[in-house]
């Protein structure tokens, strides 16, 4: 997986729209961010890239899983409602999304 946050080329929508045949071209060997509103809102990038995020997302999800269910097999519980948990994950979340 070749991502490089760190060199990506950023275009506007309506730029990407006239130069797509360039957009596309670089997202062969970069992600390329797209902006609307001077916001990064989309990214373009190789089918192989994009199945590599998923599946690292899908073993991060089963490994959480996995680890609420040793932490419930050793008698670990929260007092937490599920309300205030699902809000730290959230944030934390968006957090580790954050490119900026």
């Amino acid at each position: 997986m070749r991502l490089n946050y760190h060199r990506m080329e950023i275009f506007t929508a309506n730029a990407a729209k006239q130069k797509l045949g360039h957009v596309l071209d670089t997202a062969r060997t970069e992600p390329v961010a797209i902006s609307r509103h001077g916001r990064s809102a989309f990214v373009v990038t190789t089918k192989e890239d994009y199945d590599e995020l998923v599946r690292m997302k899908f073993e991060r999800l089963k490994s959480e899983v996995q680890r609420g269910f040793t932490q419930l097999d050793r008698g670990e519980f929260s007092d937490r409602s599920f309300a205030d948990i699902a809000t730290q994950a959230l944030d934390e979340h968006g957090k580790e999304n954050d490119l900026s």
